[in-house]
């Protein structure tokens, strides 16, 4: 168990990250399911039943983690996959988190990138990868904050809630473990 601090206010509050399995299944999928119901973050329509997360934590993932508030509560998930599993690709690390709604902007994010980076590092990957609702803006923003670069955008290329959707693509050079 990997356990960060973040200081709100005078409070000082853990946030620590269990390996992602499935004593953890239900609370994760709930969470993916409000971002497919509610959001444009998620690129499904319809909600998952709980059997997915084996579909969720495959082959590709390298590591996979709940991120838990000090009350030992779920409070998202990350996972650092293979970038589609092709050996050429070795060097690329697709990276995807969804956390709480009410957990945005409190410095989860970053927390959870710092740990992607060092799994993507231990694995000798020299960037990182996402691709992002050309509608969330908030995430474009956060990821820009953190690095990323933006190399493309699909504009138009799905649909959700009758609006077609963009999906951003972004990367990050992380270089590797010295």
């Amino acid at each position: 168990m990997l356990v960060l601090y973040k200081k709100y206010g005078e409070v000082l509050r853990d946030i620590h990250f269990n390996r992602l399995t499935a004593k953890y299944k239900k609370e994760t999928i709930d969470i993916f399911n409000y971002y497919i119901e509610y959001t444009t973050a998620a690129y499904r329509s319809e909600k998952v039943g709980y059997d997915f997360f084996n579909t969720l934590v495959d082959d590709d993932v390298v590591s996979a983690y709940a991120i838990m508030n000090n009350a030992n509560e779920v409070i998202g998930f990350c996972m650092l996959e293979k970038y589609k599993n092709i050996r050429t690709f070795n060097e690329l690390g697709d990276c995807m988190y969804f956390i709480k709604p009410e957990m945005t902007g409190k410095g989860v994010g970053r927390k959870i990138l710092l740990l992607l980076e060092n799994d993507a590092k231990q694995h000798s990957m020299k960037k990182l990868v996402v691709d992002i609702s050309d509608e969330n803006e908030q995430s474009i923003a956060f990821h820009k904050n953190n690095g990323f670069v933006e190399y493309g955008r699909l504009k138009n290329c799905w649909r959700k809630f009758g609006r077609n959707i963009g999906i951003v693509y972004m990367y990050k050079d992380i270089g590797t473990v010295k």
